[in-house]
């Protein structure tokens, strides 16, 4: 589960990730994401056979 900034370090964050999860794998966003930046990155990983659920929790990573 990610609880990092929205933006660029969610998407840093999921550049490393996706060089050691396999296909099948579920990365869950807790972010605050805006959510055509959630769609975005479905769309990439869903590509390359990984799961990804954009649950943002109201406050983002500080609560």
């Amino acid at each position: 589960m990610l609880m990092v900034k929205a933006g660029a370090p969610v998407d840093a964050l999921l550049e490393q990730l996706t060089r050691v999860l396999e296909s099948g794998d579920i990365i869950i966003d807790g972010g605050n994401s805006h959510f055509r930046d959630t769609q975005r990155r479905a769309e990439m990983l869903t590509a390359k056979g990984l799961h990804y659920l954009g649950v943002g929790v109201s406050g983002g990573e500080a609560g």
